[in-house]
């Protein structure tokens, strides 16, 4: 970057320094920065700014041309004055800053990820041994009610022998038993068996040494942490199922444009791997950090999946729809610069560009809101202000660097050579 920096710096110095020696021809120089408290003038070398002299000459470091300045008052806005066949010859466009309708619009990607509102996790409550497994891998689909596993768990079956006998108990005297059989019932349901299984075993008065887990609901599996013969226990996570009939999307908004993120804000979705377009959706949910590297928050957009088309870790192109920012003062986007310390524009009076600071708000397509620093009307440089601002940039001497002395402008040059 700084070769092209240096290289830019260099094209510019040589331009200023042709059309220096180009005096007797006034409708194409470029002519000094003009200021409206004006001293005497000095100069100065393009490539080397420190080197300054009261009278024309050369470079002592680079041997060009010295360029006739002005020291300026910081104060004050820099401005440069450039002639209408130059202007054609440095390809130099404007644009007037008009007051338009801004329509914000973010256009941006977002990924698929799975709705963890429908994630159902299979875990146990007492310990035991996987006797059975129906499921084999993951990415299998599951139909609610469908087998997943059987296991053995001894806590469990001393469980149903005491339920049992509980049921023994009121079968002979009602009035004695009854608190025994309740206590033993929801002992069992505690304990992981489900109505189906305490139902079956007041049929059969046999204990069930094997217990069958089954599935809750529809999806996908997208965890399988057991196989055949395994050791269990109730903190593991044994089976996830993923219901895929609708998906989150999440997508990435720049942290400038997050004031306009709001809950419900409409938006489309494009899947160009199935050629569809313009799918509707709304934001349901706005993340609440901003995150420190690629400095962007996150929305969440549902979408429906009922074909199961849409796979996870897809990437999608987003349209979030903002509304509209009427009667706003906006000029194109290529006209601002920025910098460290802010923004600004070139403006055009005529034959001269000044240098702005200007103050911008929203932006949207290729516009820009300017909140202070324009009125409506004044022409800006949307081409060709990066030399205008160059030329500017040198024009800002620092006041307190007076014009030094011959003797000392050659020292300080043999001590560069050196």
């Amino acid at each position: 970057m700084r070769i092209y920096s240096l290289l830019f710096t260099f094209l510019v110095a040589n331009s200023f320094s042709v059309l220096a020696n180009q005096a007797s021809a006034p409708s194409n120089v470029l002519n000094p920065v003009t200021l409206q408290q004006a001293t005497q003038p000095i100069f100065a070398c393009p490539m080397h700014p420190h080197i300054q002299q009261d009278h024309a000459g050369t470079c002592p470091i680079c041997g060009m041309s010295l360029v006739e300045k002005q020291p300026s008052n910081l104060n004050n806005n820099a401005s440069v004055t450039v002639s209408g066949q130059m202007q054609q010859a440095l390809g130099i466009r404007t644009e007037p800053a008009q007051k338009r309708t801004l329509w914000r619009f973010i256009e941006t990607f977002g990924q698929v990820q799975y709705d963890e509102d429908a994630i159902h996790h299979s875990h146990i409550r007492a310990e035991g041994w996987i006797e059975d497994l129906y499921v084999r891998s993951p990415g299998q689909r599951v139909k609610a009610g469908d087998k997943l596993f059987s296991y053995y768990a001894p806590d469990l079956l001393v469980a149903q022998d005491d339920y049992l006998q509980a049921l023994s108990v009121i079968e002979n005297n009602r009035s004695n038993g009854k608190s025994l059989l309740e206590r033993a019932e929801t002992r069992l349901r505690l304990l992981g068996l489900t109505d189906k299984h305490i139902s079956q075993l007041k049929q059969t008065k046999q204990s069930l040494y094997r217990i069958t887990v089954y599935a809750h609901q529809d999806g996908v599996v997208t965890k399988l942490n057991i196989r055949d013969g395994m050791f269990i226990k109730p903190s593991d996570t044994l089976i996830e199922i993923t219901n895929l009939q609708q998906v989150w999307l999440v997508a990435d908004v720049p942290e400038s444009q997050h004031s306009w993120l709001r809950l419900g804000m409409p938006a489309e979705v494009d899947i160009p791997a199935l050629k569809q377009q313009g799918i509707e959706t709304s934001v349901a949910f706005i993340y609440p950090e901003v995150d420190p590297i690629s400095r962007t928050s996150q929305v969440r957009l549902p979408i429906a999946n009922k074909q199961l088309q849409l796979q996870p870790n897809m990437v999608l192109p987003v349209r979030l729809y903002g509304g509209a920012l009427p009667n706003v003062l906006t000029v194109p986007k290529q006209a601002v610069m920025l910098s460290a310390t802010g923004s600004r524009v070139i403006v055009q009076s005529e034959q001269e560009f000044s240098v702005r600071e200007v103050e911008t708000g929203n932006s949207a397509y290729n516009w820009v809101e300017i909140l202070s620093g324009l009125h409506e009307g004044e022409t800006v440089v949307t081409s060709g202000q990066f030399l205008l601002d160059a030329e500017a940039s040198l024009s800002q001497l620092p006041s307190s660097t007076s014009s030094p002395a011959p003797s000392q402008q050659h020292d300080h040059g043999a001590m560069q050579h050196d």
